[in-house]
């Protein structure tokens, strides 16, 4: 039996309140001066269990796999620069997104996308998780038309001192 579990009435509630908000904390985002040989930098923002938001940095002619993910929905917001997304068959577009427009990808669609135009891209990326996010799988759909892979990793959390 846990400390919280062994506590009753307002002590419990109190212990479990700040057992909550033990795991708050601040980001800030910049985009990290590293080597990124695929293209593409996912700078985490914050994550628990049950969702995570990345921005994702995304160069000029990056393309991610044509993929579906099992327990995760995702909502992407354009931040910088322009991405076209694909979803369902490999060649059918959902759109062409700049900065301030999304798209929402539900559990199990299949879909890709890319950058349009010539700069850079900044990729805004909230996950969710239904079943955990140690559930959540990436499927290849295509594996002989599979571009770019993931990117390089950087946390952006700013957590107190403990």
């Amino acid at each position: 039996m846990s400390a919280i579990e062994e506590l009753k009435g307002a002590g419990k509630k109190e212990a479990f309140h700040r057992a909550a908000e033990s795991n708050t904390h601040a980001f800030s985002f910049a985009v990290p001066d590293i080597e990124a040989p695929s293209g593409r930098i996912n700078c985490s923002l914050a994550k628990t269990d049950s969702c995570s938001a990345t921005i994702l940095v995304i160069r000029k002619g990056y393309k991610t796999p044509h993929h579906y993910h099992p327990n995760q929905e995702g909502i992407w917001l354009v931040l910088k620069g322009c991405v076209r997304f694909y979803s369902g068959e490999y060649d059918n577009p959902s759109g062409e997104f700049g900065p301030l427009e999304g798209i929402l990808q539900p559990e199990n669609s299949r879909y890709w996308f890319e950058t349009a135009g010539d700069e850079e891209a900044w990729l805004l990326q909230i996950a969710g998780y239904p079943k955990g996010k140690d559930k959540a799988r990436r499927i290849a759909v295509d594996k002989d038309r599979a571009p770019s892979e993931g990117g390089v990793r950087a946390d952006m959390a700013i957590r107190a001192a403990q």
